[in-house]
């Protein structure tokens, strides 16, 4: 397995020591599996120590040691079996305990009311912002994994044509893509940071189920299901002449996720389709030109919401969800959020997944793309035609 280049790990670790240092933070303990990973190049089970003070980074590893100690490029990698020895640590180390970052958003509260306990005259701070902040913005070595893994999702749904036939169940689709995934080397596991949300690779919503939402947060994560253990993804219904397929995968390579949507059609269906599909080719246009501007988020959302409601697509856009993109990298619902209420700019580097959709009670139209941010330009991750499929 290829690991990260101690140049990347060397980079990411100083983006966090200056935005610490902004917040007057001492050092950060950060536990979260995905941001652990983004800073140390290991998923081994841990805490990781960030001194601003001039001090390395410390990788505390409570299994498995021997794993970290062979895919981590950081220099101090220590094994423990309580979590008493890390503070112990900073106390043997005199590490100024006065302002201490924290993943507030994710860290149990558990592992909180211990730190209080132990460091009570501490300032605890949410760093959770900024780490997302630096991960929203890609290096040249993530991009090369995003484009590589773009291409081997164009690879799949290429073979999919051929496996798309009324009759067959939206399982039996699900089967066959599953194996493609494996043939192109995909990850059957999407990392989420929202609370208790779950996700699968893979949906399949066709005819009347794309109008069956789930409790994700999503236009198109909902469906029938298998069980009511996890009521969403695809059932056993079986694919209809004149009726729409939503497909949406989020295509995991090498832990970078390519977030797609297409939508297949069996004979002729329903104009509105076609004309919300075509709206949200729109849709996906205005959104190129200001996302290459570096516009600011809010104004981005409420132009392409006024447009959908001049084209009286309203009551049917988005599933009833409030935003319409998202980042994606080493988890499916990362920085920047395409909404009203995120008020930050497009910066060159983010990697958005786009996805103005039209849910209607028994179809779907619009697409999703990933796309790359680079100066004026915005370059799409996933090059499978985008128009409606018609079988």
């Amino acid at each position: 397995m290829k690991t990260i280049p101690d140049r990347e790990i060397t980079r990411r670790v100083r983006s966090l020591c200056e935005l610490l240092k902004a917040k007057d933070v001492n050092f950060a303990l950060i536990f979260q599996n995905t941001d652990r990973f983004y800073f140390t190049g290991t998923l081994q089970d841990g805490v990781l120590l960030v001194p601003t003070d001039g001090r390395s980074p410390v990788l505390f590893i409570k299994r498995t040691l021997e794993r970290a100690l062979e895919e981590s490029p950081l220099e101090n990698i220590i094994g423990f079996t309580d979590i008493r020895e890390v503070y112990e640590y900073i106390w043997d180390q005199e590490l100024d305990p006065a302002t201490v970052g924290l993943e507030m958003d994710i860290i149990p509260a558990k592992f909180y009311l211990n730190l209080l306990r132990s460091f009570p005259q501490t300032r605890f701070v949410d760093i959770s912002k900024e780490i997302r902040s630096i991960r929203a913005i890609k290096s040249e070595f993530e991009i090369d994994i995003m484009r590589e893994g773009g291409r081997r999702l164009d690879n799949v749904l290429e073979k999919l044509l051929k496996e798309l036939k009324p009759g067959r169940t939206e399982y039996d689709v699900y089967r066959k893509l599953t194996d493609l995934f494996y043939e192109q080397e995909a990850l059957l596991h999407i990392r989420t940071r929202s609370f208790s949300m779950e996700s699968l690779p893979i949906h399949i919503l066709s005819g009347q189920n794309a109008a069956k939402h789930s409790a994700m947060d999503s236009p198109s994560g909902g469906g029938d299901g298998i069980s009511i253990a996890f009521p969403a993804g695809p059932g056993f219904r079986k694919l209809q002449m004149g009726e729409t397929v939503l497909i949406d995968v989020a295509f995991n390579y090498a832990g970078y996720n390519i977030d797609c949507a297409r939508v297949f059609a069996f004979g002729k269906i329903d104009t509105i389709y076609e004309r919300a599909h075509r709206v949200s080719d729109r849709c996906h246009e205005l959104f190129l030109k200001k996302a290459r501007m570096g516009s600011y988020i809010p104004d981005v959302y409420n132009e392409i919401v006024e447009y959908v409601s001049k084209e009286g697509l309203s009551d049917v856009f988005m599933g009833g969800v409030k935003f319409i993109g998202h980042g994606v990298g080493l988890e499916l619902d990362e920085f920047p959020i395409i909404t009203e209420n995120f008020k930050e700019y497009i910066q060159k580097g983010m990697v958005i997944a786009f996805e103005p959709k039209f849910i209607f009670d028994h179809g779907s139209a619009g697409y999703e793309n990933t796309y790359y941010i680079v100066n004026e330009q915005a370059e799409t991750l996933s090059h499978f035609e985008q128009s409606i499929h018609f079988l």
